[in-house]
């Protein structure tokens, strides 16, 4: 005998066999449950957030637990480090991982182990001024102190040339020396300056944009050993130690090869952390003359002398992190091809940006270090790409300082 289920409608009573009933149902049910996006397979979801931005993946997490639970996933971070940022962190890898060549940011840094605090600290997404002004060396003055009866211009000035005496300076309220006091200090230092890599060095300390706003001075010894300038970066101030390359005792030969000058090395050893800059512009093909066809078996040549004296200067009690800027101009460089034979023919111009070296070039360098580091490039003119080491170096050293 079949079983039917029995149940009123207005006026007139419907017998429904019992699986018919629960078919509709379950029809029912699949109608009201529209595909969502959270029902797309895992890889196809991941790919997708990866892609967002760090706001658009906040506003992920606060739609459902799915969300919730995607923006906590430490693999989505790290495809969406190398996604929109080109960045690898090394210390998740294996000491024998090559990084790829077209890394525009290589992190080697133990305490940053969290994909998405990473990400956070770098802000990938934040945007530098895109109208940056030319460089005003007398900027460098200017926004310093505005003069008062007390402190005077020609009082300013003789501040500023104090830093290369032994003069002593009054603490005042307008005190360019007084600016930076408790600020994160950072050794700024060179490999041979060119054209290219000079210009980024005086952009922190010269510029009149509003990335980098110079504030104060720093007094060194005699000679300017250990002097410098108090920089405003966003919300933070540090101090900027400069050594320039043109200081004829920089480096010294000594019983363990190439180091720094000893006076340059105690400045070394009391900063928080150091800041080389040098030119990523490849020489390497068109000094070798060698052709377009072979690009791919040269060999590329970096002055590392440097980084190098570096490694053996810092003291091994020390472990300051340590932060390499590739400095390029995206410059594109014209390219003429002639289509035809004839000489009436339109001559096409093609425009290719230079070669540079890149960051896993000095993979093999800083890879010995015991010591955090970081690798980056930056564009000189629009300063794209600074901010992400520059993140990296002011916040890991800030929450060292405070505990």
């Amino acid at each position: 005998m079949t079983s039917v289920v029995v149940y009123k409608r207005q006026s007139y009573v419907d017998i429904i066999p019992e699986d018919d009933y629960y078919t509709q149902v379950a029809m029912n049910a699949e109608e009201e449950q529209p595909f969502g996006f959270f029902d797309l397979p895992p890889p196809v979801i991941m790919k997708v957030v990866s892609h967002l931005s760090l706001r658009d993946t906040r506003a992920l997490a606060l739609t459902c637990r799915d969300g919730w639970y995607m923006s906590r996933d430490q693999v989505m971070w790290r495809n969406k480090l190398w996604i929109r940022a080109k960045v690898i962190n090394l210390a998740l890898v294996g000491p024998n991982y090559e990084p790829p060549l077209h890394a525009d940011m290589l992190i080697c840094d133990p305490l940053l182990v969290n994909n998405k605090l990473l990400y956070e600290i770098l802000d990938p997404d934040s945007s530098i001024n895109e109208n940056h002004e030319d460089l005003d060396i007398g900027n460098l003055l200017s926004k310093m102190a505005t003069p008062t009866s007390s402190l005077g211009l020609s009082d300013l000035v003789e501040s500023f040339l104090s830093m290369f005496s032994s003069g002593t300076t009054q603490n005042s309220p307008s005190d360019p020396f007084s600016k930076g006091e408790g600020a994160p200090t950072f050794l700024l230092f060179g490999t041979p300056e060119t054209r290219v890599s000079k210009k980024l060095a005086l952009s922190f300390i010269a510029s009149k944009d509003s990335t980098f706003d110079t504030v104060g001075l720093v007094k060194g010894k005699p000679g300017g050993v250990g002097g410098g300038v108090t920089v405003k970066y966003a919300h933070h101030l540090m101090n900027l130690l400069t050594v320039r390359r043109a200081r004829p005792r920089l480096l010294v030969d000594g019983p363990q090869g190439t180091t720094f000058h000893p006076d340059v090395a105690e400045v070394v050893a009391r900063v928080d952390g150091l800041i080389c800059y040098m030119d990523a512009t490849c020489q390497c093909i068109s000094s070798n003359n060698m052709e377009m066809s072979n690009r791919s078996i040269c060999s590329h040549t970096i002055d590392v002398l440097e980084l190098e004296a570096m490694m053996r200067t810092i003291p091994p009690d020390l472990a300051p992190p340590i932060l390499v800027l590739l400095a390029h101009m995206d410059d594109p460089v014209p390219n003429t091809e002639e289509s035809s034979s004839d000489d009436d023919a339109p001559v096409h111009i093609k425009t290719q940006h230079p070669e540079r070296h890149r960051p896993s070039m000095l993979h093999k360098i800083l890879g010995k270090l015991d010591l955090p580091w970081a690798i980056c490039e930056v564009e000189v003119k629009s300063l794209v790409g600074v901010h992400r080491g520059l993140n990296w170096l002011l916040k890991r050293t800030l929450k060292l300082k405070n505990g």
